[in-house]
């Protein structure tokens, strides 16, 4: 399933969240104007996506989950979280819940830190400490997976 790219997961439990929220909200969580919080975090989330994709066009490495990285990233972004894209992934996906308004939602984040704890990281650290080995896990004891 590596066709399965975080961004087109995001982009399925998107209208996932959707479809939801207008067939099934089963309960109101946030209402106006509590909602533009949910504005503020995907924002917040597609701008950290942003800054760390151009940043791997810049140092030429590789982005997708299931190839073998070229460089190991440290600083930055990188300093405070080890998977900052699938922070600011996860960060929009609490936005859109929020900004729905409903508990129904709520299932898209859910779904995504599931795979991206569950598949998407572990694949991408088995490839950096094949790829980087002592480094790389001298900065996983340093830095933590998501915060």
């Amino acid at each position: 399933m590596t066709w399965l790219i975080p961004p087109r997961l995001v982009l399925m439990l998107c209208i996932i969240m959707a479809v939801f929220t207008y067939f099934v909200p089963i309960r109101t969580l946030f209402v106006w104007p509590w909602q533009l919080l949910g504005l503020i975090l995907c924002l917040v989330g597609v701008a950290m996506v942003f800054a760390i994709a151009k940043r791997f066009s810049r140092v030429e490495t590789e982005i997708n989950t299931f190839k073998t990285p070229l460089k190991l990233q440290t600083d930055g972004l990188f300093g405070i979280s080890r998977n900052p894209i699938y922070l600011g992934m996860l960060i929009f996906l609490i936005g859109v819940a929020i900004t729905c308004g409903c508990l129904a939602a709520w299932t898209g984040p859910i779904v995504f830190f599931l795979f991206a704890n569950h598949w998407y990281i572990p694949v991408e650290e088995t490839n950096a400490e094949a790829s980087f080995g002592a480094p790389y896990l001298e900065y996983k004891t340093r830095v933590r997976r998501w915060l």
